[in-house]
């Protein structure tokens, strides 16, 4: 494409101006699966997730982390700041321009928190935004990812080994399993075509427009300040969620699940009898069911469920208890309980932490 290097001052990224020319290299892999992609500064960590995750030609269907310093950030628990240890900030409100923002700034990202494929991403450059060129981009790879659920380094390596083997034990089992995989492969074409479907339109006008009509540059760290600031505000944030509606204890809520769903809540789901009594009821066939939970039942069902679906082996099977652990997290997003006296109970724990912080102090 010709381009050439933008002059900025380290620690300065106008992102409206600059893209971000990334290399992401899959860690463990001999030799190395890799990426080179475009991404313009003004994109958040989540849209990066995205990205890496076109590039690489994962399935989005596990956790994710990214990791900038001894800093987490990904999609961050409510839970969290009872716990104690480190907060995990928000990717979607944390642009590329406050923290990745010099030649040479590194970050982590980690998919599948089981299998633990961990990437090294590295800024190379930081360039002018072009006319007519469709951000994100990928420019470069070298070598299929492995393929989801394989076991991580080691079981994608033993994988290998099998399918080069005739004569290996796992052999025929990794044939089955693995169905037509080429590690070989690796379409610029097949990448760009996903990144495409990802973010539907091209990202053209936006930073290449204002690139002609705009020469400012942000203060360096001034983003970056206000940022974390405002990530650590909200993180500590005693009250709820004005969009959250207020619960008593003994309410219940009602959860739609489909004949299926159901069955596969009673047959696999470790849970008490006591919760899983109501879901017995069988609905109407070719119908939807609505079955009626307190929101502390909730949390017990999302934690059976997160628990098949991070053990499941069989991919289909698995995205099936996602769906199901995303639509209890909805109901739960939705709303906060309330203690006896009719506080919000996020309160009342804050208000208990906040006590004995002082009482240690």
């Amino acid at each position: 494409m010709g381009m050439r290097s933008l002059k900025i001052d380290v620690g300065s990224v106008n992102p409206e101006l600059a893209v971000l020319r990334i290399k992401i290299v899959l860690l463990g892999t001999k030799p190395p699966i890799w990426r080179r992609v475009l991404v313009p500064a003004e994109f958040t960590l989540a849209q990066l997730h995205d990205v890496v995750q076109a590039a690489m030609g994962w399935e989005d269907c596990h956790l994710h982390q990214f990791y900038i310093g001894k800093q987490r950030f990904g999609v961050p628990d409510p839970n969290e700041r009872f716990l104690g240890g480190s907060l995990t900030l928000n990717e979607k409100k944390t642009r590329l321009a406050n923290l990745l923002n010099t030649v040479g700034a590194k970050a982590t990202y980690i998919y599948d928190l089981g299998d633990f494929w961990e990437h090294a991403l590295t800024v190379e450059k930081i360039l002018p935004a072009e006319l007519d060129v469709p951000y994100p981009l990928c420019t470069e790879g070298k070598l299929a990812a492995p393929p989801e659920d394989c076991g991580g380094i080691p079981g994608f390596y033993h994988m290998m080994e099998a399918l080069a083997d005739p004569n290996h034990e796992d052999h025929e089992d990794m044939r089955d399993w693995t169905d037509s995989f080429d590690p070989e492969a690796f379409s610029l074409e097949a990448v760009n075509k996903r990144m495409r479907k990802v973010f539907r339109a091209p990202r053209t006008s936006k930073s290449a427009g204002l690139a002609k009509r705009k020469a400012t540059m942000t203060k360096p760290g001034i983003d970056d300040l206000q940022a974390a600031v405002q990530a650590l505000q909200a993180a500590f944030e005693p009250f709820p969620d004005k969009s959250r509606q207020p619960i008593r204890p003994d309410q219940e809520l009602p959860l739609e699940l489909s004949d299926r769903e159901r069955k596969l809540i009673l047959e696999h789901a470790f849970a008490d009898e006591a919760l899983l009594g109501r879901l017995r009821v069988a609905p109407t066939p070719n119908q939807r069911a609505v079955f009626h939970f307190t929101l502390d039942d909730l949390e017990d069902l999302a934690g059976s469920v997160a628990a098949e679906a991070n053990h499941a082996k069989d991919k289909k099977l698995r995205k099936e208890w996602d769906r199901i652990y995303a639509r209890i997290s909805d109901v739960l997003d939705s709303h906060v309980g309330l203690d006896d006296s009719g506080h919000a109970k996020t309160d009342v724990l804050h208000s208990e932490r906040r006590d004995q912080r002082a009482e240690s102090g």
